[in-house]
């Protein structure tokens, strides 16, 4: 008995394998995912990470063209991020960013990836203590994405991507600071 139930899980597998095999992989995808914030400040020799409330939130929207490239829009908000300062500072940055999808979907349904691209950030400061609240920033990600065939187009992703900028303070001697703001998370997303 316990035989004819492993032949009958090895078969299943195998079956699965081809049908992913066979599958098309391109088309619209849209999706959501939840994760963890974190940040680095630094400005000169001086290096800071400020606390993190609160979870990050993305909207995911592409389009992949083939089992390598997918061309990929993100809404994300990183939740609050306190600042060091005297006073109740802090930031709740939202990004939205249009980046390249790289990887390759092997006939299993895993596909890890990496995206690189740019964003359009708001801080959304609890007050207007720099010169600019907006900028461009670098986004960067890695992660692993899988696509059972079973599910017919539905997708699970865990993934790191965080967006790299230079704020001009205007009031430092060094008006220059680096922001590092990541996000750890996982998501899901529907291809038609």
């Amino acid at each position: 008995m316990k035989t004819i139930t492993l032949l009958s899980t090895l078969a299943a597998m195998a079956l699965s394998v081809n049908v992913q095999a066979n599958q098309d992989v391109s088309g619209f995808y849209i999706g959501g995912g939840v994760g963890t914030t974190d940040a680095n400040l630094s400005s000169d020799s001086v290096s800071y990470s400020p606390s993190t409330d609160g979870s990050s939130l993305k909207v995911i929207a592409g389009y992949q063209f083939n089992r390598i490239v997918a061309i990929e829009a993100q809404y994300t908000s990183y939740g609050d991020i306190k600042t060091p300062s005297v006073y109740s500072y802090n930031w709740e940055p939202t990004t939205v960013s249009l980046a390249a999808n790289l990887g390759y979907t092997f006939d299993n349904g895993l596909r890890p990836f990496a995206t690189i691209g740019f964003s359009a950030l708001d801080l959304n400061e609890s007050q207007n203590l720099l010169n600019d609240n907006n900028s461009t920033a670098l986004r960067i990600g890695a992660g692993l994405e899988y696509t059972p065939a079973s599910l017919g187009g539905v997708s699970f992703r865990a993934g790191y991507e965080a967006d790299a900028f230079i704020i001009d303070t205007g009031y430092l001697a060094n008006d220059d600071i680096d922001v590092f703001i990541g996000s750890l998370y996982v998501a899901a997303s529907y291809k038609f």
